[in-house]
């Protein structure tokens, strides 16, 4: 791959009744449920009257729950008028701007438990009002949190057409339109109308009308040819299947837009998984990895030893599809066993041999033993759709609830251990048991964890979810050969999303950079476009350029996948600050100013004015740049990192700086001066590979210059860091009597970390107390005796030094994650786990920031 690796990225990357057609929509081979209607009159009848196609309506009489008689609802402190005139519905708040202001109802949201109501803001941001109606309380709540377990909550205002609209309405596009800051969003039907589920209609259609003008009754060929032309889910295999349930009642990212039924889910969306999440109260998935809020039922039944082993699909227990409504489904109350013992007929022939209840008892029911309501849904309970057994031994470990306790609420889990011991004994629950223990161990950072997480990983009947969230928790332990192993072994896994995750949770070193980068070639060639987007992004953190050749073309195009989510997320400032680290990352300079000013426009609060100048710079738009940097203010943290940057911009700028070429100098020294400033800017934005071919042509065109003794330090830190050790030992060796050289605190620190990945831990000792001994309060100087103290099974020593480092330089991420594993060597589980969740913090706000 030669040379094409700057080391060191910005930041983390990680860091979805029928109307007539509205708002403009016309989606070509999409044709609305009324279209549907003409031939599927019955279906269509019962569809309309379901939770689907309710989901979101019109706001009518007919579809208004809400007692807007009642005049005002007191919530929380605020007071919300309440008023139905002229057939119309209103709410007067003063939330949004501080002063009372009436709204008309245009929508409503939802129409099982609770209803929502919507309107639409004049920059067309269609929002959620409080307050909600409680439909079985029937009593006013105010606005419950619908939002995002990834994003937290705190925003008072949640606007529908941002995240929720793609579940709520169908074929509906966002279009938001950032430059003049205004939604146009448009949709085809209201609810979920039969395309979503069984794919565009317009083929069907003219199919059918041509069979019937052919033949009055069509015989089974042209029946077959008629309905080849629309998915049907009984045709499909289970995880195509469910992949059209999984498109809404999943927890997932949305990477692409417009999937159809019948595509693959991972072309389109990646899930969001337990790993990822920060700590909460209210966390979206337990300890084990099922998941513990709602809206996720699809994640819970493809970890189902019924779905991985059975087949089962949603359909397989939901059998009545256009009446998805649980309440009106009689197969599916707790106490009709009858979808189960389907499948499980031994079980069914003794059902009290198998269950130690009565019969026809609760404690019997094969709901609530394998599907306990342990969902969290806003102010009630959902079932567990994992379909898992009682794990009493992970109640007493993790809190996660176990469905023995829920009906025997006088009993502790202790109890429940003892009978299911006694019982069953204790083999089937043990896969269980360790999958809460590996997790949570792994959320604290322990690295005695990682021999579990791979044996989770490379166990392929636990299923794609739990495998791919071993995967990104291996991700966690970059320095070990063995998780890197596993990661890189994952690259070839057959399931997408495990190979997906893999790519971005590798972290390699300086060395490991040039072997890693062909095999994250290979997965541009994936069929699968998640797939390919994750290697695009690994690719471009890890510094590739563009290459030339097919590959080169399939990395050019995974990137403008990339660049095509961005846009989906134009209205997100979040995703538009990862969006600008990419492009920055990528070269891509024009591409990564526009982002970085998208997130400015979207959040000013976001402190990305740094990152917006230094691509300016980058871009050579140095008025532009020192504009934006110069409006920094003292007291904010990017500060520092901006007058440096205004340094080197006056540095290479024309008439600026001490260290321009002094009049009548040679075009060729002029040209070398360029070249070793070009230089510069890169070694600071740690473009390594960048920033060593400048200084070396530099050199080249002229040997002696004031700047030649920086450019040589320089230069023989970029070979440190881009791990070709034995010629940076040269040039070091010889940069070893110049005084500016000896002096140089980055220079000597460098030789150290040589010194230490190449199996010399005492040289580097030496080295290092020297550079202490000169400067006693550099904390990079401290961290580095902490590691070679570490490596050199001086423990106690190691832990001071470390500490010390922090005490010099709180946020010192790697100093952190060196104390985690000394103190888990000393024994000092507490204080590991202290620092564990500092890391946790630190990355939170690093990507928030």
């Amino acid at each position: 791959m030669g040379q094409i690796f700057p080391a060191r990225s910005l930041g983390i990357f990680f860091l979805l009744v029928a109307a007539l057609p509205l708002h403009g929509q016309s989606e070509q081979s999409y044709v609305g449920a009324e279209a549907c209607a003409k031939c599927h009159a019955s279906v269509h009848h019962e569809w309309a009257g379901s939770l689907h196609g309710k989901m979101m309506q019109p706001a009518t009489p007919q579809s208004v729950k809400g007692d807007f008689a009642q005049g005002k609802a007191v919530l929380h402190g605020s007071t919300y008028l309440l008023q139905y005139r002229d057939n119309n519905y209103y709410i007067t708040e003063s939330d949004l701007t501080s002063k009372p202001r009436e709204h008309q109802v245009e929508y409503t949201l939802g129409d099982r438990r609770f209803q929502h109501y919507l309107t639409t803001l004049p920059d067309g941001r269609i929002i959620v009002m409080p307050p909600t109606w409680d439909i079985t309380r029937k009593k006013w709540e105010f606005d419950l949190d619908i939002g995002n377990p990834e994003e937290g909550s705190g925003d008072p205002i949640q606007v529908w057409n941002k995240t929720c609209y793609s579940c709520h309405v169908s074929q509906a596009k966002k279009n938001f339109d950032l430059e003049n800051f205004r939604y146009h969003t448009t949709w085809q039907d209201f609810g979920i109308n039969c395309e979503s589920c069984h794919g565009p209609g317009e083929e069907h259609i003219a199919r059918a009308a041509t069979a019937k003008v052919a033949a009055k009754v069509m015989n089974a060929e042209t029946r077959a040819r008629v309905d080849g032309a629309i998915i049907n889910l009984a045709r499909l295999d289970p995880a195509g299947s469910t992949m059209i349930c999984a498109q809404c009642h999943s927890l997932r990212d949305i990477y692409a837009d417009n999937f159809k039924a019948g595509a693959n889910y991972y072309d389109f969306f990646t899930p969001v998984m337990e790993y990822r999440l920060p700590a909460s109260e209210n966390p979206a998935y337990w300890p084990d990895g099922r998941p513990r809020q709602l809206s996720n039922e699809a994640f819970g039944l493809w970890q189902s030893q019924c779905f991985l082993k059975g087949g089962a699909t949603c359909v397989s227990c939901h059998s009545h599809p256009h009446t998805p409504d649980v309440e009106r489904n009689p197969q599916l109350r707790p106490n009709n066993n009858a979808l189960c013992t389907g499948c499980h007929t031994k079980i069914a022939s003794n059902l009290s041999a198998h269950t130690h209840h009565a019969p026809k008892s609760s404690g019997s029911s094969c709901m609530d033993c394998h599907m306990p309501a342990t969902v969290a849904s806003l102010t009630t309970r959902m079932r567990d759709h994992s379909m898992s057994i009682p794990v009493p031994e992970n109640t007493l470990r993790h809190d996660i609830p176990n469905a023995c306790n829920l009906c025997h609420r006088d009993k502790d889990a202790a109890w429940s251990l003892k009978q299911l011991n006694g019982r069953y004994g204790d083999r089937s629950r043990q896969k269980l048991i360790r999958r809460a223990d590996a997790f949570t161990q792994a959320r604290q950072a322990d690295p005695a964890v990682i021999p579990a997480l791979q044996q989770i990983l490379s166990d392929a009947s636990g299923g794609p979810l739990i495998r791919a969230n071993a995967a990104g928790y291996l991700g966690g332990f970059p320095n070990d050969p063995s998780a890197y192993e596993a990661l890189l072994h994952a690259f070839a896994d057959p399931e997408p999303l495990v190979r997906a995750t893999a790519a971005t949770a590798i972290k390699p070193s300086a060395a490991q950079r040039e072997a890693l980068a062909p095999e994250l070639v290979m997965l541009l060639r994936d069929p699968i476009r998640t797939v390919r987007m994750s290697a695009a992004i690994a690719m471009v953190a890890m510094g590739v350029r563009p290459f030339p050749g097919e590959d080169g073309e399939r990395y050019e195009r995974a990137k403008e996948l990339y660049r095509e989510r961005a846009e989906l997320n134009s209205d997100d400032a979040q995703q538009q600050l990862a969006a600008g680290k990419f492009f920055f990352l990528a070269g891509d300079m024009a591409g990564a100013a526009n982002a970085f000013r998208a997130t400015l426009k979207l959040d000013p609060s976001i402190p990305a004015q740094y990152y917006l100048g230094r691509s300016l710079a980058e871009k050579g738009d140095y008025p532009s740049a020192r504009e934006i940097l110069n409006a920094i203010p003292r007291d904010d943290r990017q500060y520092d990192s901006a007058q440096r940057l205004l340094a080197e911009i006056a540095a290479k700028e024309p008439g600026h700086g001490e260290t321009q070429p002094e009049s009548g100098a040679s075009h060729e020294a002029a040209d070398a001066q360029a070249q070793f400033l070009d230089g510069q800017v890169r070694f600071q934005s740690g473009q390594y590979g960048a920033a060593l071919k400048d200084f070396e042509r530099a050199l080249q065109l002229t040997p002696k210059a004031e700047w030649t003794a920086k450019a040589q330090i320089y230069r023989a830190i970029s070979l440190e860091k881009l791990g070709r050790t034995a010629e940076a030992e040269t040039a070091m060796q010889a940069l070893s009597e110049q005084p500016e050289a000896r002096e140089n605190v980055d220079l000597q620190l460098s030789f150290v970390e040589l010194l230490y990945e190449t199996g010399r831990p005492e040289g580097a000792l030496k080295k290092v107390a020297e550079v202490i001994a000169k400067v006693p309060n550099t904390p990079m100087a401290q961290f580095w005796r902490a590691k070679v103290l570490l490596e050199l099974n001086r423990t106690g020593e190691a832990a001071s030094a470390a500490e010390e480092s922090i005490r010099l330089l709180p946020e010192l991420p790697e100093a952190h994650n060196l104390l985690i594993k000394i103190y888990q060597k000393q024994g000092r589980t507490k204080e590991a786990a202290q620092q564990a969740e500092w890391l946790r913090d630190y990355e939170r706000r690093m990507e928030s920031h």
